[in-house]
């Protein structure tokens, strides 16, 4: 009897015996899973940031972006080259996918280049665009040489070729009335003026230059004008200054008693009578205009022009209309108000943000094939990963960006 109890507990110590050890064992394989699991996907997310670290290194230097170039072809070869690197030592753990696409954070995708701007100018970029604003020109051979693109293939694979046109002069004429008080312009912090910042800082422009390695001379001038040429992007910009002056310069003649008699004395000798109203509008009208024009001029010479004129700011009396047309300015008593930088910010804030990242990234390519790659084409590269893998029987799917 107690021979058949003894084998009784015997065989019932060897079943719970034999449970737990299965649920040992099922909790050993549970966490060797768990914890080959974690590896991987620590391994994995380790090999997209290792394929994002070999980001452009010119583009990062001379603009502040990190864009990673090449196709999923090779972000895939290299994600599987770092994961294999790193799995290897594990026995019994494949690899069986690993792809990576930078598609989705293509750069023709404007909104993620604004957002890479926008972080650069929140920490070092702001100080350094500010520094760099109001240079002189560096003296060297190509400082005053205007320069044409004309090379085929990198016309046609500019980012902005895909946008439609759009013309600044006529943005200026609708935006001049509403400019009286550009304090939200001029407002420190806002992504708008973050964004203009970036670009009056790392871009030439007529009176600025920050890169002597840049193959346009006016490169500001040609995010607002997008022409293949230096002297044209000069010339349209000219003419939106100058719709920007002229309906603050007219309302001026108007207000200044001074102006209005003089104006009213030259109706009377040309046109006296009933019909001298509409030459009193035509006179008022050319006197603005010439004035415009000599604002444009001291601007580029290096002086200030006020947004709104007083007597003392006005240079062009009604007598010198006729000499106003030619290349030589008249200064008037006083240097005050804004310089050709700040007038640029203003076209620059009404200019249309995605043409003017584009624009942007149309000069990144010029630069970058002129100076390091004249293969390079801008629409090669990315600004973040997507990654997709089946390691052991486990799917990953993640995201990666700078």
């Amino acid at each position: 009897m107690n021979n058949s109890k003894r084998g009784n507990t015997t065989v019932f110590i060897c079943i719970v015996l034999s449970a737990i050890m299965s649920i040992s064992l099922t909790l050993v394989y549970a966490a060797h899973a768990k914890a080959v699991g974690s590896y991987a996907d620590g391994v994995l997310q380790l090999s997209a940031d290792s394929v994002l670290s070999e980001f452009d290194y010119f583009i990062q230097r001379d603009y502040g972006l990190f864009l990673l170039q090449g196709d999923d072809a090779d972000f895939s070869r290299k994600m599987r080259h770092y994961t294999s690197y790193s799995l290897d030592v594990l026995d019994g753990v494949n690899i069986k996918s690993c792809k990576a696409s930078g598609g989705r954070y293509n750069v023709i995708n404007t909104d993620l280049i604004k957002k890479q701007i926008l972080s650069y100018m929140k920490t070092v970029g702001f100080i350094k665009s500010t520094n760099n604003e109001e240079t002189s020109w560096s003296q060297t051979p190509d400082a005053d040489r205007n320069h044409t693109l004309r090379h085929g293939p990198t016309i046609v694979s500019l980012p902005s070729r895909l946008m439609p046109e759009q013309n600044i002069v006529n943005k200026a004429e609708s935006a001049a009335a509403s400019l009286k008080d550009p304090s939200l312009i001029f407002q420190s912090g806002t992504s708008k003026y973050l964004i203009d910042s970036y670009v009056l800082g790392k871009f030439n422009c007529n009176t600025d230059r920050n890169a002597d390695d840049h193959f346009f001379k006016n490169e500001v001038e040609y995010i607002l004008s997008g022409k293949l040429s230096d002297t044209e992007n000069v010339k349209k910009t000219d003419l939106a200054l100058e719709a920007i002056r002229f309906p603050t310069n007219l309302a001026h003649i108007y207000a200044d008693p001074e102006k209005n008699a003089a104006v009213m004395a030259l109706t009377e000798t040309i046109t006296p009578g009933v019909l001298g109203t509409v030459t009193q509008a035509g006179i008022a009208a050319a006197w603005a205009a010439a004035e415009s024009v000599n604002d444009v001029k001291l601007l580029h010479a290096g002086y200030k022009v006020p947004l709104v004129k007083d007597a003392a700011s006005w240079a062009i009396d009604i007598d010198g209309l006729l000499n106003a047309t030619n290349d030589n300015y008249i200064r008037p008593s006083v240097d005050k108000g804004r310089k050709y930088g700040e007038y640029l910010r203003i076209l620059l804030f009404i200019q249309d943000d995605d043409i003017k990242i584009a624009r942007m990234l149309d000069l990144i390519q010029i630069n970058m094939r002129r100076n390091y790659d004249d293969t390079f084409l801008i629409s090669n590269t990315c600004c973040g990963i997507g990654v997709r893998a089946g390691i052991k029987g486990i799917s990953y799917e993640f995201d990666r960006t700078y």
